[in-house]
């Protein structure tokens, strides 16, 4: 896993984009757009970080070690929380999973930048 971890952050962040899009799809259809906040952070944090962090590994900016590893794990995590958060915070006013969402992907990007910075 470790030497595809590029692959897997696409993979995955093309599923969160296929999802955002298809919740955009279906908020439109339906004119309720009181989740704008959730379609807008599948498509950021689910499609666009994860991405990002693909082309940094594919790139060759950050190492390709078992950190990697533990960094897509918090990555995903927190990309598939962050919205479920948001949904039960407008939903039913619980801020809690919004909140464990936001600290994966925060304990993700530190774990990115310690790759970064042992690549350079």
């Amino acid at each position: 896993m470790t030497q595809n971890i590029d692959r897997y952050f696409f993979l995955v962040a093309t599923l969160f984009a296929v999802l955002g899009m298809g919740f955009g799809i279906s908020m439109g259809m339906v004119q309720d757009f009181s989740l704008q906040s959730m379609h807008s952070h599948l498509l950021l944090i689910g499609w666009a970080t994860l991405a990002l962090f693909g082309i940094g590994y594919r790139l060759d900016f950050a190492a390709k070690n078992k950190l990697a590893v533990a960094h897509f794990i918090f990555a995903v995590a927190g990309a598939a929380a962050m919205p479920l958060g948001i949904y039960c915070a407008v939903r039913q006013n619980q801020h809690g999973v919004a909140i464990i969402g936001s600290l994966l992907i925060l304990v993700a990007t530190l774990l990115f930048l310690v790759n970064v910075w042992r690549r350079r």
